[in-house]
């Protein structure tokens, strides 16, 4: 059965999946330069979503099936996976002492460090 539901269904999506991951994107600014590196990571990801979702919407158009937006998905991820340490550069434990991040620190803050470790390294924030 060769259809093109998968494809219909992301379309029919509309950009908001591309909303979602752009939304924290927003609030990158309160952190400044401590939250540069994993601004570009959404960014990144946008990118990554933004490909998908016109991809879909390109096979739609075409009237292709699934396969081919498998083949296009496959190459995204891919290039998801060689440059995972630029898109994905989240951690759920402090790099100084191991503990548990919380969600601020996880996903807006580039040091990867606990507030104790941040006061010891005289980061601040």
């Amino acid at each position: 059965m060769n259809t093109n539901a998968v494809s219909l269904w992301i379309t029919g999506l509309g950009i908001w999946p591309l909303i979602v991951v752009l939304l924290p994107n927003l609030m990158f600014r309160r952190f400044g330069q401590g939250a540069g590196e994993k601004r570009k990571a959404s960014l990144y990801q946008a990118i990554a979503i933004f490909l998908i979702t016109t991809l879909a919407a390109l096979i739609v158009e075409l009237e292709l099936t699934d396969i081919y937006f498998y083949a296009g998905l496959a190459v995204i991820l891919l290039a998801l996976v060689i440059f995972r340490r630029r898109i994905f550069p989240y951690r759920l434990k402090c790099a100084g002492c191991e503990r548990m991040l919380d969600i601020k620190t996880l996903y807006f803050i580039d040091s990867n460090l606990c507030a104790d470790c941040r006061v010891k390294n005289n980061e601040g924030m």
